[in-house]
């Protein structure tokens, strides 16, 4: 086994991601957002490794995709650490454009995905990557990794993405992708 004596954090992209409820009124989402599946590096964090669900729900801040730099889209109400798969309820914060405009496509089905951004405690070698057997939860974000990337231009289209900043990190981070032929920035995903 493996345990790091200066781990660095790691996010992880849940690809099948699930909404489960969507509270337009309350702007609370429940979803599934990560599982024992491999993730597309080959790597596989086990739910029941979580090791500081309580300390995490003491700030519980949901992010947009990882950026520490903007303020939270959201908080933590509730995780349900289950065996095969954790699932969090999102309360998005109603004073904020971005967050307001994140909900919106998580309602509208437009977003599904969600990433955990963790500091691995103890991890194991498995083919083709790493079983994270414990590991400590520092925040999980909305991802815009959709199936389709132009269902985020059609988001837009629609006056769903209302927030210019919003608007801005999905065209420099998502769709701009689309017309480089650069590969995208790796992250362990």
């Amino acid at each position: 086994m493996n345990q790091r004596a200066d781990p660095q954090p790691l996010s992880r992209v849940t690809l099948n991601a699930q909404t489960e409820t969507v509270d337009p009124a309350a702007m609370v989402v429940r979803s599934v957002i990560t599982t024992a599946e491999p993730d597309r590096a080959g790597d596989i964090v086990v739910p029941k490794g979580l090791r500081n669900a309580a300390e995490f729900l003491a700030n519980p801040v949901v992010l947009w995709a990882h950026q520490r730099t903007i303020p939270p889209i959201g908080v933590c109400q509730r995780l349900d650490v289950q065996a095969d798969r954790i699932v969090a309820e999102t309360k998005f914060a109603a004073s904020s454009p971005m967050a307001a405009d994140v909900f919106r496509l998580y309602a509208e089905g437009v977003l599904r995905g969600w990433s955990i951004g963790f500091l691995p405690v103890k991890s194991t070698p498995i083919r083709p990557g790493l079983r994270f057997e414990e590991w400590d939860l520092l925040e999980y974000s909305a991802v815009p990794v959709p199936e389709n990337p132009s269902a985020l231009t059609v988001a837009i289209q629609k006056g769903l993405v209302r927030s210019p900043d919003l608007r801005r990190l999905l065209f420099r981070d998502i769709l701009a992708d689309m017309f480089t032929d650069a590969a995208p920035v790796a992250r362990r995903s």
